[in-house]
Formats: structure tokens, sequence, C-alpha cells
């Protein structure tokens, strides 16, 4: 070895980590879960279903999926005639800079009982905030769906498939909650559910197809500082070659 030999010494070698950039950004994907709320049964094939576009594309991204002929799913919902509003909270354990949230949520409205009138699944609204000394808003907008107005008993669904591009810092120790509720617009004499289903399909016909969670997906850069004082270029920790 050169060290061993006298071709280099120690003291004339010194070695400094380099950060892994393959490991830097990375997208941590959040499932919606909820205890405590009304379970409805749902079965696929009999819903309306539609879904968001993109500049009237089918949106693309990478949300975690299985694959199933199976035709039947859960409605989670506050009980009947009830708004859907729920806040979730994430507890970073490091300070990080999102530069994309993708919103992966399958709203779902059911008419149990009909009289007259219409429902319909409005919109989502979504609000992000941080909880601190000051409370910071992150971001806040709502989302339209277009989705089919119901006027007779039955289950409408809609995916709202979304990306949010903005720079947004988050901090180590301040949780961040997330607000979504849904903008049902409803007339007339009936009995509804809304809500929305953990696990479901773009397309609705009882076959062999793909599933889907409803959930967050957060595309984060982790700030340097959570890393060993070398990457903080802390000289006294770049060691020598065999030291």
């Amino acid at each position: 070895m050169p060290h061993v030999n006298g071709e280099l010494q120690p003291s004339n070698v010194k070695a400094q980590a380099v950060y892994d950039i393959a490991s830097y950004g990375t997208d941590l994907f959040l499932p919606l879960t909820d205890v405590g709320l009304t379970e409805t049964a749902l079965t696929f094939s009999g819903v309306t279903m539609t879904r968001d576009t993109d500049d009237g594309n089918q949106p693309l991204d990478t949300f975690p999926r299985v694959y199933s002929d199976t035709d039947s799913g859960l409605l989670l919902n506050e009980g009947s005639d009830t708004a859907f509003n729920q806040t979730y909270t994430l507890n970073p354990d490091m300070t990080a800079i999102l530069y994309k949230i993708s919103l992966n949520f399958c709203a779902v409205l059911t008419c149990s009982a009909y009289t007259n009138g219409g429902l319909n699944i409005g919109g989502l609204h979504i609000k992000i905030s941080e909880r601190s000394s000051n409370d910071r808003m992150l971001y806040e907008n709502t989302f339209q769906s277009g989705a089919a107005t119901l006027s007779a008993t039955g289950t409408s669904m809609h995916w709202f498939t979304q990306d949010i591009v903005e720079t947004i810092k988050v901090r180590k120790g301040n949780p961040i909650d997330i607000q979504l509720n849904l903008i049902t617009t409803i007339t007339g004499t009936n009995t509804r559910q809304e809500g929305y289903a953990p696990v479901a399909p773009y397309l609705k016909t009882a076959v062999m197809k793909s599933f889907y969670e409803t959930g967050i997906s957060l595309h984060m850069h982790p700030d340097l500082s959570h890393a060993d004082g070398v990457f903080k270029y802390k000289k006294e920790r770049v060691s020598l070659l065999g030291q």
C-alpha cells in the first residue's frame, strides 16, 4: 500500500465526501388515512366516473398501484348529508424544499335517497399551512371537478389529479397541516354521503385493471443541514487517509 511503503503519506492525502446527488431529491407519497369515519360500500362498475385532465390530456405521474379485477370498494365519509372536511398532519424530520405536490384524490358522492334536485361534486379545496410560533400559509387553491350531476339515486366518482408546481420550504419540527374539503353543489330534497375512496381504479369495468391510492406525493429536496457535518464543510471533520 502507498501509505505503508512510503510512496504516499497520510498527511498528504485528504478525502472529502461528496453528497450523493442520486439520493438528494425524492418523491414521498402520503396515502390518506382516516379512522372513525363512516364506511359505505361501493361497487365500482355502477358509478359514474370522471377524472381531471391537463389541457385536455390525460395526466401522468408516479403513484403507487396494484392490479385486480375486484368490483368492490369503500367510501369514507362523515355521515349522511355532512360535508367532507378533514385535516391531515405531516411532521417533517428535516428541513426541505418541496418543488412539486401531486394530488391524487378520489372524491365520491352517493345519493342514497332521491326526491328532486341535483347533486354534484363541485370542487376540492386544499389548504396547506405550517404550524409554528408564526403560523404560515404555504398554499391554498380550489380545483373544479366537472363531474356529472346526479339526478337520481346513484354514485358519482371523480379523480382529482393535480400537479401543484410551487417552491415551498418546510422546516424540521414544524407540523404541516393539509386540509381537504369537498365543495359539493346540492339542490332539492335527497340524502347523500360524500367523501373519498382510499383505493380505486381510473376505469370502472369489472375486469383486470390498475388501482391507485388516494394521497399526496411530495417531490422534496432535503436541506443539507440534516446531514453529517462533513457535508456542511466542517474542515475539522475531513478525515485523513488512515486516520
